[in-house]
């Protein structure tokens, strides 16, 4: 018998059980209800679907659970993604966590898949877990009381939409009337593009930059800074972009960052910074972690489970 915290238990079921956004059949043989204390219980225990129906008396079978999921009407679907970013935005304007200017971390995240490679939303990606393909998801994260809560999410049909997609919810999380502190990103929103719009927009930053031809022959050492310009073929002379970059040498991990910032702190206060980022992981990673997301395909299928992720906070 699957055992799982009762209050956890009512906690996820009183946020969830609005995703669950379609209607089980006339005379079906389990009710709503049953399906969603599966798809919690399953959850709760990281286990697969099917063998936890197979521990819960009276219970709807897992494949039978993952065909509702994948059957989710999108509309319906988003509009209750979008009333649990409320919520979490909610919760931390109550608790005063936006009194203040607050750090930011852009993320980019892959939910692996193995179907077929022509379904819409699927793109390729760097080979892991025995596949090249994957859903692609960009999110904004607020970080607080060395916590990370989701206050945006946006979908990636291409990989060339990521310094795009990186400004849009930016902007999305100015528009919903958070003061950012500064930003933290990863090295796959290094783009002089997305450096531009920090810079314009007065934004302090710390970008993870790819160690370039250029920076390689330059005699680099932690503590460094040095103004950097890009040299982009595909740009013109006056499209190009100057920057501060900062050599932070990281001992544990026995590796060199480079980072692009306009925040004039040392090496090890920005390496620091930007590790902070890591330092909890987000919902949609522990959602990402649960066995029962393996056989859901659709990415309406793949977005309940990440809003799902999202009720925990």
């Amino acid at each position: 018998m699957v055992k799982c915290d009762k209050r956890l238990y009512k906690f996820a079921r009183h946020h969830i059980e609005d995703l669950l956004a379609y209607d089980v059949k006339d005379r079906a043989l389990h009710s709503k209800d049953q399906y969603l204390k599966l798809l919690i219980a399953a959850s709760l225990v990281n286990g697969f679907a099917e063998g936890v129906s197979q521990s819960l008396s009276s219970s709807p079978t897992g494949e039978t659970l993952l065909s509702y999921i994948k059957s989710q009407d999108q509309t319906r679907l988003r509009e209750e993604f979008d009333r649990l970013i409320e919520l979490n935005i909610r919760t931390l304007r109550k608790n005063r966590k936006l009194s203040r200017p607050v750090p930011i971390a852009i993320d980019w995240h892959d939910v692996m898949y193995y179907g077929d490679p022509g379904t819409p939303m699927v793109i390729g990606t760097q080979h892991k877990n025995g596949s090249n393909y994957a859903y692609e998801y960009l999110t904004a994260s607020v970080l607080v009381d060395g916590k990370r809560i989701i206050v945006s999410v946006m979908p990636m049909s291409l990989k060339s939409d990521a310094s795009m997609l990186a400004i849009e919810v930016i902007k999305m999380v100015q528009m919903l009337g958070i003061r950012i502190s500064y930003i933290t990103m990863d090295g796959g929103f290094y783009n002089i593009d997305v450096l531009r719009f920090l810079e314009e927009s007065g934004i302090r930053y710390v970008v993870h930059m790819h160690m370039t031809s250029k920076a390689k022959r330059m005699k680099l050492r932690h503590g460094m800074r040095f103004t950097y310009k890009t040299n982009s073929h595909k740009r013109g002379f006056h499209e190009q972009l100057s920057f501060d970059v900062m050599v932070a040498y990281d001992k544990e991990k026995k590796y060199t960052y480079l980072f692009a910032t306009n925040m004039h702190y040392s090496a090890k206060a920005l390496l620091t910074l930007f590790m902070k980022r890591w330092g909890i992981e987000t919902s949609y990673r522990m959602c990402n972690q649960f066995l029962v997301i393996d056989h859901i395909k659709k990415l309406h299928g793949q977005a309940l489970l990440l809003s799902a992720g999202m009720c925990y906070l």
